[in-house]
Formats: structure tokens, C-alpha cells, sequence
């Protein structure tokens, strides 16, 4: 996603400097900017176990120059530290889930397919068929409207809540949505509904600002962090935290705003279409 533009934005050095992928996935990032470099170190992290396990496949003819880690970015500083890592030239975010995750029935990522409700990036977290289980109806129904802006979130909430101990998989959430939205709405709502749940089992929004925060304070001054996001609540984290380094004059915005995928990559990749990428460099202190 937005290939082109991440490597244009990482500033990547030929011969040197450290980099650190914070969101793995398939490896896409990854492996081209271990193309564009000589020499230059890269740490790839993703939460997903199946991830990394791919990727250290894809990535395998670089040995050293690429360690890769299954823990969620939310433990840079432990990697770096571990590593004797003090700073990084660059970190790059790409949010969401990954193409496996839903392609994938056994994770329950997908409205599409059928398979247990899980949803679950790391096999740490609780399945999300629990969560609802142990959720009030109010805290069910502010999920749908804050993480997914889902419309009839009071009526699908209710509905889930008075079915959660007979929700097992991606299709009983599916036929739930279906009994309670409009024909005309369903094929907007039902990935909104997917999304919401999903930022909910995984606490994405809270691990993205603390990610962000942890990122920012082991760049290197000129360091780049590159974000790529595919939410509105994802987006709007990344744009107050990039501006308020902005205000203090501690990040230099490389772009006023954001950067999205061109016509002909959504026309490849229509996952793409949200997507939204920001950057910014870490200023010299005064």
C-alpha cells in the first residue's frame, strides 16, 4: 500500500542507519526498503506470529540486516533496548489488518467467511466472542458508534448483546447485522460493524498512541516516521499527535495533508481507497 511513497518518505540511507517496521504484515514494506539500501539495519515487529513467520521467509536472503520480532509495537523500547539499539533513522506504521487476517476463515477477521468469532491479532488476546460476553449492552453499543460510526448502533448493539452467549462465529454476527439493517444500508454496515469489534478486542487505538509516543522518542534527530492509516479514529490520532510535535517545534510535517493511494492503485488494490498516509521528521532540539 502507498510503496512508492513510504520509501520517497523513510528517507532510507544506502549504507547505514536503522530502521524499524512496526507493523510487518506481508512483508510488502519490508522487503523493498531492504532492496533500496545496502547496508542499512531493519527490525520488523507485528503482533501476529503467522506474520512473522512469513515474513522471515520473504526476507530470509538479507540474514542480519533484518531481525524480526512477533510482539506488538507497543514494546519498541524493550527490542531496541535489547538490541543496544539507542535510535532509529525511521519507523514506519502501516494500521489495520492484514490481507492474510482476512483471507484467512480460522481468525474471524471476515464477514465474508465463515469462522469462529475471533478477531484477535495476537493468540494473547481474549477471542472476541469472550469480550462480548463480558460487556454491558451500553459499552457494546458505544463500540459500533465510536470505533465504526455504525448506523442502528443502539439497535445492532441491543441485538448483540441479547445473543452474545449464542455468538460463536463470523456468521452469527453476520445474520445479526443482517436482521437489523435496511437492505440498502447492509453493505456499508457490515464491514463497519467487523472494524468496530475489532479495534475493540485489540485496544488498536490505545496501542497506536502509546506506539506513536514510544516511536517519536527513539528517533534520531531527522529521523522520519511514516504512518499509514485506513480509519477515521486512526487518522485523527496520528494528525493531533503529529501536530502538537508540530506546535512545539519538534517534528517537521512533510506534508500539510495527507497523501492518498492514486486511481490506478486503487483500481489494483481497492483496499487501498481509505487509506491515508502522514509523515514527519524529528526537528533538531534549540
Amino acid at each position: 500500500m502507498l510503496l512508492a511513497e513510504v520509501l520517497q518518505h523513510m528517507n532510507l540511507q544506502l549504507e547505514r542507519g536503522v530502521y524499524c517496521d512496526c507493523t510487518v504484515g506481508g512483508a510488502g514494506h519490508l522487503l523493498a526498503m531492504l532492496q533500496a539500501t545496502k547496508s542499512s539495519q531493519f527490525i520488523g515487529l507485528d503482533w501476529d506470529p503467522d506474520a512473522i513467520e512469513y515474513a522471515s521467509k520473504v526476507v530470509k536472503q538479507y540474514g542480519d540486516r533484518c531481525r524480526l520480532f512477533a510482539t506488538n509495537f507497543t514494546k519498541l523500547n524493550l527490542i531496541l533496548d535489547e538490541l543496544g539499539i539507542e535510535g532509529v533513522n525511521g519507523v514506519l506504521f502501516d494500521l489495520g489488518v492484514s490481507y492474510h487476517q482476512l483471507t484467512t476463515p480460522d481468525r474471524g477477521f471476515s464477514y465474508r467467511k465463515d469462522g469462529k468469532l475471533l478477531m484477535s491479532m495476537s493468540p494473547k488476546n481474549p477471542p472476541l466472542f469472550e469480550k462480548i460476553r463480558s460487556a454491558t449492552r451500553k459499552e457494546i453499543i458505544t463500540v459500533l458508534k465510536e470505533y465504526g460510526d455504525v448506523r442502528n448502533c443502539q439497535r445492532i448493539g441491543t441485538e448483540i448483546y441479547d445473543n452474545k452467549k449464542s455468538l460463536r462465529t463470523t456468521f452469527d454476527l453476520r445474520r445479526l447485522v443482517e436482521k437489523t439493517t435496511p437492505r440498502r444500508h447492509l453493505r456499508k454496515n457490515l464491514p463497519k460493524v467487523f472494524q468496530a469489534l475489532r479495534i475493540w478486542v485489540n485496544d488498536e487505538l490505545n496501542n497506536l498512541k502509546e506506539g506513536l509516543s514510544i516511536a517519536f522518542q527513539r528517533l534520531n534527530c531527522s529521523g522520519r516516521i511514516v504512518v499509514i492509516s485506513y480509519h477515521s479514529g486512526e487518522d485523527r490520532i496520528v494528525k493531533l499527535f503529529f501536530n502538537d510535535l508540530h506546535k512545539r517545534k519538534e517534528m517537521r510535517l512533510l506534508r500539510k495533508k495527507v497523501l492518498k493511494p492514486t486511481e490506478d492503485e486503487i483500481s489494483c488494490n481497492p483496499r487501498a481507497r481509505s487509506a491515508k498516509l502522514r509523515a514527519g521528521e524529528k526537528c533538531v532540539p534549540y
